[in-house]
């Protein structure tokens, strides 16, 4: 028979381990610090102008898509109101066309906007991406969504308001 023997792990050792466990553990805390630390923290890292510049994406995209026979001419200057000079020019072309669909297909237009994000901001420039839903609504009532788009916004501060200056619709795939 075979005696078993009994091995010691020097104590030098077990503290030696010890030590390493320690800075290990230190060095874990440290980078998990730093990543936290780094971490985009979403609308609430943005600059007052950067929210406003998403905020009002957000609304001229419901706004530029919103219309109610009861309340088209209404309706349209809202629309109106955010765009800049130039897209206000290039919008009222569709005015009469834009009434004309509505009013021989008996529907109302809506949207909803379901998330927005700045993409960049440059002086007065910034571009969002903005997420919306449009759906028409008949005279009975019944809502059916008929497209789910996703815009580049590109919105300009003008006189302290932003204005959408442009939006074009962006595959997603």
């Amino acid at each position: 028979m075979t005696e078993r023997t009994r091995r010691t792990v020097p104590q030098a050792l077990v503290w030696g381990l010890a030590a390493v466990a320690v800075v290990l553990l230190a060095a874990a805390v440290v980078i998990a610090g730093l990543r936290l630390r780094d971490r985009h923290g979403g609308a609430a890292q943005l600059t007052a102008s950067e929210n406003a510049a998403i905020a009002a994406a957000r609304q001229e995209t419901i706004n530029i898509q919103t219309y109610r026979l009861k309340s088209f001419d209404a309706d349209f200057q809202a629309a109106l109101a955010g765009l800049t000079p130039a897209k206000k020019v290039q919008w009222q072309a569709n005015e009469a066309t834009l009434k004309a669909n509505l009013t021989s297909q008996k529907i109302d237009s809506t949207a909803t906007v379901s998330g927005a994000g700045l993409i960049s901001q440059s002086g007065d420039t910034a571009l969002v991406a903005v997420s919306s839903d449009t759906a028409r609504v008949d005279a009975q009532g019944k809502t059916t969504v008929t497209a789910q788009n996703r815009f580049q916004v590109t919105m300009k501060l003008i006189k302290g308001k932003w204005l959408m200056d442009d939006f074009e619709a962006v595959s997603i795939s």
